[in-house]
């Protein structure tokens, strides 16, 4: 097995703008998971700083969402399957605009004083869709990677060996 070529400078600025990107929906995902953990014995005021995570997890990463926007749309798709990914990837970036968007106006809303019985009985109902949009763009972002060649390692995989 021959090892990858290596990434031209354009691939390697996508690929940094896209984990840059993935990273701030991680955010999202450990506020949601926090919220789920201990929505029952959380006191409201815990609840409401959940909230509050929650809410701005999402306007962060929908701040962030343009630029990434921006790097798809620029990105070189000399080929019909990258191009058919490139449109998927736009399409999944148009609709989590649109849960993040939700996202940060429904918990911005329950992050109010008086709010914390709400998120303990709704903040968990409001998350689960968010997660949801989240992995089915994780999928597409997978398939975009793979389209263009770019591989991604957790950081300190070990190089897999050549053969011989």
């Amino acid at each position: 097995m021959l090892p990858e070529p290596p990434l031209d400078s354009a691939r390697i600025t996508l690929r940094d703008d896209l984990l840059r990107f993935r990273d701030t929906l991680n955010s999202i995902d450990a506020a949601a998971a926090r919220l789920q953990r201990d929505f029952r014995e959380a006191s409201t005021a815990a609840l409401l700083s959940r909230a509050r995570v929650m809410s701005d997890a999402c306007a962060r990463s929908a701040r962030n969402l343009p630029l990434t926007h921006k790097a798809v749309l620029a990105a070189d798709t000399p080929d019909k399957r990258r191009r058919k990914s490139r449109g998927e990837m736009v399409q999944a970036l148009d609709r989590l605009r649109g849960v993040l968007s939700r996202c940060r106006t429904d918990f911005e809303a329950m992050a109010r004083p008086g709010e914390g019985e709400t998120v303990r009985g709704y903040g968990n109902a409001r998350a689960i869709p968010v997660q949801t949009a989240l992995r089915k763009y994780e999928r597409v972002l997978a398939s975009f990677f793979s389209a263009m060649g770019i591989k991604v390692s957790p950081l300190g995989a070990p190089v897999r060996p050549l053969a011989s």
